[in-house]
């Protein structure tokens, strides 16, 4: 049997930062083996398969990669997987490796139970552009009829977010000895007022999911020497509402110079691939049938929508697979100094993943 908490541990004091998440897939690969039949994909996924028949086909998900620790002596818990006042502290405690312990102790609990097939998928590089690994994951594997990802709901049952687009806005002027500023175009200013109207643009606003958010995440440009810059850039952090699309957002500000960022993925197992930073917003309605069969089955928890953004983009924002989330801890505690999450809502997700099991895939 898996003990959830030592195993979140275990987990935990694994450094997994995104595309550096092998030695944590090895580790998952060696509990998964315990119960079921496993690979790797290119990208380094790890993929458990669990056969009992005929039945649905249901597929547990999780990323293996967290954000830095960042200035550890700001840190007032321990940063590295140790437990403290009835809580495991430390980066990926709560995003979402104490999920993962959940979801492999549920799943290690149910034995032959179950009937139809059982996947779980652990991705990297989630944290980078999310979905990415996922969708190509979903590729190769059979069609799931509902995907459970593990990420911090607080134990409620999460019907979808927001979507997220990274949009470049950028500022071309031209050089001159800073002394005589007139004599050249300052890029700096330039975008200094074009993003003040970037942040004036009215947001739309979604009925289940919210209102749309737009924030500057990244800025730079110009250099330490007396030159009026010529270039200056900054990327925008877009939460979008469901319906958008990039040719829908980027023509709502047809009057600056926006672009979707794209980015360089290398995985752990030396594969790369270019990720646009576009994901789709997604909801699955409380009324669907699996939302309704999986909240009767965790005994009908709070419903909710994540603030972030989630591998749930792949499966049900592009693919319109029924997609719900479960998990312990509280979202908020996500990427933050004393990331942390309750031992006792491990405990209780470990029973509640082999209860949604059983439920969802009756024998």
């Amino acid at each position: 049997m898996i003990e959830p908490v030592r195993l979140a541990e275990e987990l935990v004091r694994i450094p997994s930062l995104a595309g550096e998440e092998g030695p944590l897939a090895e580790v998952l690969a060696r509990v998964l083996r315990g119960f079921c039949e496993v690979e790797c994909d290119p990208w380094g996924t790890v993929i458990g398969r669990l056969r009992r028949g005929g039945g649905p086909t249901v597929l547990l998900e999780g990323h293996m990669d967290t954000v830095p620790v960042g200035d550890v002596a700001t840190w007032s818990r321990p940063v590295n997987g140790r437990v403290e006042d009835g809580t495991l502290w430390g980066r990926g405690a709560v995003d979402m490796k104490g999920a993962i312990a959940a979801q492999l102790a549920g799943t290690g609990a149910v034995g032959g139970s179950i009937r139809g097939t059982l996947l779980l998928v652990y991705v990297g590089h989630e944290e980078t552009a999310e979905g990415v690994a996922l969708a190509r994951a979903l590729d190769t594997l059979p069609r799931p009829d509902v995907v459970i990802l593990g990420e911090p709901t607080d134990l409620r049952l999460a019907l979808g977010h927001r979507g997220r687009a990274v949009l470049r806005l950028e500022a071309r002027g031209s050089p001159a000895h800073a002394s005589m500023p007139d004599l050249g175009d300052n890029a700096i200013v330039k975008l200094n007022e074009m993003l003040s109207r970037a942040l004036e643009h009215p947001l739309p606003v979604d009925p289940a999911l919210g209102k749309a958010t737009l924030t500057p995440v990244a800025v730079g440009g110009g250099a330490p020497v007396p030159v009026v810059p010529e270039r200056a850039w900054v990327l925008l952090d877009r939460r979008g509402v469901r319906g958008e699309s990039v040719d829908s957002v980027l023509e709502a500000y047809q009057d600056l110079p926006l672009s979707v960022e794209e980015t360089e993925l290398e995985f752990y197992t030396g594969a790369k691939c270019w990720a646009r930073q576009f994901f789709p917003a997604w909801w699955v309605e409380p009324g669907a049938a699996w939302a309704v069969r999986a909240r009767e089955a965790l005994g009908r928890p709070p419903l909710c929508a994540w603030n972030f953004s989630t591998d749930g983009v792949a499966s049900c924002g592009l693919r319109g697979i029924p997609t719900l989330g479960y998990g312990p801890g509280d979202e908020r505690a996500a990427h933050r100094v004393d990331e942390g999450v309750p031992i006792a809502a491990l405990s209780k997700a470990a029973a509640s993943y082999r209860r949604l099991l059983l439920s969802l895939m009756r024998g």
